[in-house]
């Protein structure tokens, strides 16, 4: 159904109604959301309905998609999904998508390739297009065209006061939604520009996890001198043994380089040359020309939903007593739950700031993330793990992205802008939620 047409089956789903738990389900299952009332819109006058009845009860709103971003179980509100507001048009010769405030990345990437386009998505085609843009978006075109809310052209939004806005008449709303998170109103309906992105070279190297000393210094080292159309991440992973996986990887503790470049693949090769280097006989080798469709193979990141626990921070730099640090944590030899300490560069045209937005973190080089399993034998310690990560490069430190927070920076989104971005956001969120509807539950926009 189309994020613009209309709809009069508005019905408010408590707990005890059949639908209630597959309305709420989220892709991270640690958390089990509980909100009072959930609304599964299939329109915007869904959402203008749930918010306005919301208001009227004193409920506060929470808005979900997909549910990657949850951080809490809402225990007290009103839920709006918006997972079935989910339609894609193209538009190839404007190079535009209009995008449903409920679609996912993957959505728009099977509309957008056959016209040899792309957009600048994250790591995962899982996530969905809102909350990744409403965060900034980083992935792996963000070194040569900016983050993803820099490409975000319109969006249509239900304010806290339950009006159906456009940012056309808004441009303070729409500098506010491309990376200032929360606390802004249920995004409807999108607009996003895409690029002449039909192909890639790229894909993962796993390396041994023991060679981590040697691998870690080297990749920083090379991955300042790659150019903008080239990006990387390199991440510390300990394998389940999983038979979906490849036997050569199935419980190893891996180092897996992630490389992407739009250039051709004779140049990518050259790019990726040095850290082929022969002292290392890598496990396994997938790197080579791919349709950009195939852009998740690249991080491999899980597809089916999981209970974990993450937390991330911003990097001002990596000399080497950070990746002693790094690997004195979750290196060889370290005894630890985690699944993954993971290192994404960034640079290039990320550090170019539009005229108008609110991305934080914009010259940061480098970011840090970390997450482990949340399973309840191990519920007590992986948060103080995960926690453990981020802390031992807390000398390093530079802030943090606010779609990479996690349930266990969750109540510091604040602290990701500076001083007059983050008046500006909460003069803008005062305006158009005067009440405090949207920002009194969960990971909230506050000082």
């Amino acid at each position: 159904m189309s994020a613009a047409s209309t709809s009069t089956d508005f019905r408010a789903i408590r707990s005890s109604d059949p639908g209630y738990d597959v309305a709420v389900a989220t892709f991270n299952t640690a958390h089990r959301p509980r909100p009072d009332l959930v609304v599964e819109a299939r329109s915007p006058d869904d959402v203008v309905a749930a918010v306005r009845r919301a208001r009227t009860e004193g409920l506060p709103v929470t808005v979900q998609a997909t549910g990657h971003g949850i951080a809490s179980d809402l225990a007290g509100s009103l839920l709006i999904s918006t997972r079935h507001l989910d339609d894609v048009h193209v538009d190839p010769d404007r190079a535009v998508a209009v995008v449903g405030g409920g679609a996912t990345w993957a959505q728009v990437i099977a509309a957008a390739t056959p016209h040899g386009l792309a957009p600048v998505c994250g790591s995962s085609s899982g996530v969905g297009v809102a909350g990744f843009l409403l965060g900034g978006g980083h992935g792996p075109l963000s070194r040569e065209f900016g983050v993803g809310s820099d490409h975000l052209r319109r969006a249509r939004v239900v304010t806290g006061t339950g009006e159906l806005v456009d940012t056309d008449d808004d441009p303070d709303l729409l500098a506010a939604l491309r990376g200032g998170k929360a606390g802004l109103g249920v995004v409807v309906e999108l607009e996003v520009a895409l690029h002449p992105v039909a192909r890639l070279y790229g894909g993962g190297v796993f390396l041994p996890g023991e060679a981590a000393p040697e691998v870690l210094p080297a990749w920083r080292d090379w991955v300042t001198t790659l150019p903008e159309h080239a990006s990387s991440s390199i991440a510390l992973l300990r394998l389940p043994p999983d038979p979906a996986l490849p036997p050569p990887l199935q419980g190893r503790f891996v180092v897996h380089l992630r490389f992407t470049t739009t250039g051709p693949a004779e140049e990518g090769e050259a790019l990726l040359a040095p850290l082929r280097a022969p002292e290392v006989e890598p496990i396994a080798d997938l790197v080579g020309e791919m349709p950009f469709a195939a852009i998740d193979s690249v991080h491999a990141d899980p597809t089916d939903p999981m209970p974990v626990w993450d937390a991330s921070t911003l990097l001002g730099g990596l000399p080497d007593a950070a990746l002693d640090a790094l690997l004195a944590v979750a290196g060889p030899g370290v005894e630890t739950p985690l699944i993954m300490a993971e290192l994404r560069a960034f640079g290039g045209a990320i550090t170019r700031r539009p005229d108008l937005d609110s991305v934080a973190g914009r010259d940061a080089p480098f970011g840090l993330y970390a997450l482990g399993p949340m399973v309840p034998e191990l519920g007590g310690v992986v948060p103080v793990v995960v926690q453990g990560v981020v802390d031992a490069l807390k000398p390093w430190s530079a802030g943090v992205l606010p779609n990479f927070l996690g349930a266990a920076q969750a109540g510091v989104i604040g602290r990701a802008w500076d001083d007059a971005t983050l008046t500006r956001l909460l003069a803008t969120a005062g305006r158009v939620d005067p009440d405090g509807l949207f920002r009194r539950v969960g990971t909230r926009l506050s000082a």
